[in-house]
């Protein structure tokens, strides 16, 4: 054979390969959607009014930037952080102490800049018109989040942060909402705006590799080897997520693109199939063999790749045999040294309970990223989701972490603010493609629930929620609520009575916990007020690295004592509502319609916090707190612009400015600023005011008094860096955060407890009228709490004997109240106890300790209790009774 007709021969054999690999190629787009969806969907945008705005708010989005586009396409492109300058259009970077430390090589475009540093900074980036174009330097215009001054800072590219990857993720995303509007318009000018900027970051990634760490200081060696945490694009692989939106915007245009190649393929002979294959491939290899297989990082590293993995061609089209039904195995099926697919990713959560073991903020983000990656499967012809049902358990779970506004509870590492509706959507999703008509409607009542109290609007939905959202089935709003829940694993209580905003009641009370995001913060307690944590966590820290991160994640941020226990193990010594964590996460049953409490012990530290109420619309805390130490610091923050102390006279309190706190238990009470201090060892109220809203909130706080006491105002760091989870958003950063420390030094806090009762009213609402110590003895704490229309006499003990504090009290037990309204017998409430009597009116034991209560109502009396009792009233003599809940006494 000729050479010519060697090399004719060649190419025709090319050409036939190239033309039977094209021929194996599926058909696009079909991640979200296909194009005999497309009608459909258009009738949705049509007839449902929440997809049609939605749909109006994207086109108002982007219609500014694609129609600039048309005559001015660099705009948008140029903002980009890139490579952008010849000559230092790396190819290769290397990363020392996790951070950039320098690129070599010089690719013939531009390619995509790597984020300068692993950890954040205080700064966000300028609006795009304010950004550089074809910024060489890499240096970034920022805002800073705490500083009130909101002018632009230059901020150099080895200390920007996260500014470059949300730089490029902001621009990415409008690609990615500009390439569905080509879906559903056909208008080329969406395709020509989305495909340049795709193009752009295509192959400036395509001429990239993965950045090396030569001294490991990611505990890897970087590039294609396994081992560390940095991703393909990031110095997190949990962060290596620009490739979803480029996935999206590549299927979307994959036609287009085809249709309009970028010139460069010419050069390099090469397809848009081939170098999207080559790129997101390398987002797949890299990302399961990064990272580690446990917790979030392993299921946030599967909700980054798997577009990337479903957008790719059959197995057949590849020369490697490596396609979509290759890699999806490696999340349904498979784990491996540095990966943990699906089924050890639901054996992470507890069975019985439902919950993912992290802090809220993590846990209830899991859920729904294994719901959106079980509906893009779906799609794909694989059903992730019917074979486990731990997952709509997991999806309810979350419900017990939210108050009464529909926020999350914020403890661990987390910021709190509304949940995510996304699972529940998905699950509504999943349940009508399956015909599941009861599943469907317990999902769009969550739903309706969420729209109802403000928390979730569906009109502001994103395009994939305009794809996948389906009408709300069935009807109602009102979801049932738990008056009590409990994790053994996160060693937290909620307690509630009633779940509207304006008067439920809640407390958290729980102990510390290292790892998992959660926080060694002590015997920590936080308290709500119309539907507000009014005595909160605080969680205003920009990033782990942050200089006041470990005041917001440890004992300093929150309402505990120091010095002392931090993190351990917590025995319940008796808890009403109980749980019975070997069946689930809530009570199931009540005892008193009144009376909430948990009593907790860990190491030295043993913490009562109760829950009174006194009518519909309001109720009290009590927290007794008992530390065997003798020197401690009672730290309590709480909402408001001001806090003011006084005593029970109602006279202020004269605070003198100190220096410093003299004892520090803790570095991070450097974050303690403008100290104020009295000495003062009687009962005393410190009252704190939020006048951000109208009419006025505020929080009293009587306190009995101890000898050897000091008493100190401090401004603590902000508590939320969030706009949604403070009223008025007070205390929101930069403010700060009025805090109590209460000093008592050379005297033991187990026998001389700190005890306190909140209140949290509007402006002239208060109920309370007087507080005051009854009786005398180290090992029972007995008050009376007179409010304007009853009275309660509150006993908490620690010795298991008789007490006799006044003439008609005696009580031996735990925790019990005894409460008069308009002069007469309202109820008593014994907590594990063995005897409360107030007059004529007892509660007893037959034989072991009882959580049991009496009350009168509407002419009759009722008792509950969990285990036989004896009762007596002023016309029943001491008579026993089985266990029961809510049994008319005839």
């Amino acid at each position: 054979m000729s050479f010519k007709k060697h090399i004719l021969f060649t190419l025709t054999l090319l050409l036939a390969t190239l033309f039977s690999r094209a021929q194996n190629a599926e058909n696009h787009p079909r991640l979200y959607a296909e194009q005999t969806e497309r009608v459909q969907l258009l009738q949705k945008i049509e007839n449902e009014p929440w997809a049609k705005a939605s749909w109006e708010n994207l086109l108002g989005e982007i219609d500014v930037h694609v129609n600039r586009h048309v005559t001015n396409p660099e705009w948008m492109v140029s903002r980009l952080a890139m490579y952008w300058k010849d000559g230092e259009r790396y190819t290769q970077c290397y990363i020392k102490g996790q951070d950039w430390d320098f690129g070599e090589g010089n690719a013939p475009l531009p390619t995509v800049r790597l984020p300068g540093m692993r950890k954040w900074n205080d700064y966000v980036n300028v609006p795009l018109e304010d950004r550089i174009p074809y910024n060489a330097s890499g240096d970034m215009l920022g805002i800073s989040r705490s500083s009130g001054d909101k002018n632009p800072v230059l901020i150099p590219y080895k200390e920007s942060g996260h500014m470059i990857r949300q730089n490029n993720m902001e621009i990415l995303k409008l690609a990615e909402k500009s390439a569905f509007a080509y879906f559903i318009t056909q208008d080329e000018k969406y395709a020509k705006f989305s495909s340049d900027i795709l193009w752009t970051w295509l192959l400036g990634t395509y001429y990239m590799e993965p950045p090396l760490d030569p001294k490991k200081s990611t505990k890897g060696p970087g590039g294609y080897e396994p081992g560390g945490i940095m991703g393909y694009y990031d110095y997190e692989v949990i962060h290596d997520d620009r490739q979803m939106p480029m996935a999206i915007t590549y299927d979307f245009l994959y036609d287009y693109l085809n249709e309009h190649p970028h010139e460069h393929l010419k050069t390099i002979n090469k397809r848009p199939v081939d170098v999207a294959g080559t790129v997101f491939k390398r987002f797949i290899e890299i990302g399961l063999v990064r990272g580690g297989k446990k917790g979030n990082w392993n299921v946030n590293r599967y909700k980054n790749i798997l577009g990337s993995m479903l957008i790719l061609e059959p197995n057949s089209f590849y020369e490697d045999g490596k396609g979509r039904e290759y890699y999806i195995p490696f999340y349904t099926e498979k784990s491996g040294d540095h990966y943990a697919g699906l089924p050890e990713i639901m054996a992470n959560y507890n069975t019985t309970t439902g919950l993912w073991p992290e802090s809220p903020g993590y846990a209830s983000g899991m859920i729904p990223y294994v719901l959106d990656m079980g509906i893009k499967l779906y799609k794909a012809g694989v059903n992730t989701l019917g074979d486990n049902p731990i997952i709509s358990k997991a999806s309810l779970a979350n419900l017990g972490w939210l108050d009464a506004r529909g926020n999350l509870v914020v403890f661990g590492d987390m910021r709190g603010g509304p949940a995510n509706m996304s699972a529940f959507e998905s699950l509504l999703t999943y349940s009508t493609w399956e015909g599941d008509t009861e599943t469907a409607n317990e999902m769009a009542t969550v739903i309706r629930k969420n729209i109802a109290s403000g928390q979730y609007d569906r009109s502001t939905s994103d395009w994939k929620g305009i794809v996948f959202n389906q009408p709300l089935q069935g009807s109602g709003s009102e979801l049932p609520f738990h008056k009590a829940a409990f994790s053994p694993f996160h060693r937290h209580i909620i307690m509630r009575n009633g779940n509207d905003e304006n008067n439920g009641l809640m407390f958290t009370l729980y102990g510390g916990r290292y790892q998992s995001h959660l926080a060694k913060n002590g015997l920590a307690m936080q308290f709500y007020g119309k539907g507000w944590a009014l005595a909160p966590d605080a969680s205003a820290y920009e990033s782990y690295w942050s200089a006041d991160a470990g005041y917001h994640r440890g004992i300093t941020g929150s309402n505990t004592i120091v010095p002392g226990y931090n993190e351990g193990e917590i025995t319940i010594n008796a808890m009403d509502p109980p749980v019975d964590v070997t069946k689930g996460f809530y009570n199931t049953f009540e005892t008193s319609e009144h009376v909430s409490f948990a009593d907790v012990s860990a190491e030295e530290k043993r913490r009562l916090v109760a829950m009174i109420r006194t009518s519909e619309t309001s109720g009290y805390y009590v927290d007794v707190f008992r530390s065997d130490q003798k020197n401690n610091d009672y730290i309590h923050h709480n909402l408001g612009n001001t806090v003011t102390l006084k005593n029970a006279s109602n006279s202020p309190l004269q605070l003198e400015a100190v220096n410093d706190l003299g004892t520090k238990y803790d570095k991070n009470y450097s974050f303690f600023k403008n100290q104020k201090k009295v000495s003062f060892s009687k009962d005393f109220n410190a009252t704190w005011e939020i006048k951000n809203v109208s009419p006025a909130l505020h929080v009293n706080m009587w306190m009995m008094g101890q000898e050897n006491r000091a008493l100190y105002t401090v401004d603590a760091p902000p508590t939320t860096l969030r706009s949604d989870i403070t009223p008025g958003q007070v205390n929101k950063s930069p403010g700060t955060t009025p805090t109590l420390i209460v000093r008592q030094n050379g005297i033991n806090g187990e026998k001389h407890p700190f005890v306190s009762v909140f209140e949290s009213y509007e402006t002239g609402e208060k109920q309370i009228k007087s507080i005051s110590k009854i009786g005398e003895s180290s090992d029972l704490v007995s008050l009376k709490v007179e409010s304007k229309n009853s009275i309660q006499f509150i006993l908490s003990a620690t010795d298991n004997k008789v007490f006799n504090p006044s003439k008609d009290l005696k009580f031996q037990g735990t925790f019990g109240v005894a409460s008069e309204k308009n002069g007469t017998f309202e109820y008593l409430y014994l907590g594990k106890g063995n005897l409360l009597q107030n007059g004529d009116f007892i509660i007893e034991a037959v034989n072991e300790a009882v959580s049991a209560a009496l009350k009168f109502e509407n002419g009759s009396y009722f008792y509950s209790s969990d285990k036989p009792v004896f009762i007596q009233t002023n016309t029943i003599n001491k008579k026993k009774f089985p266990a029961g809940y809510h049994i008319e006494i005839k």
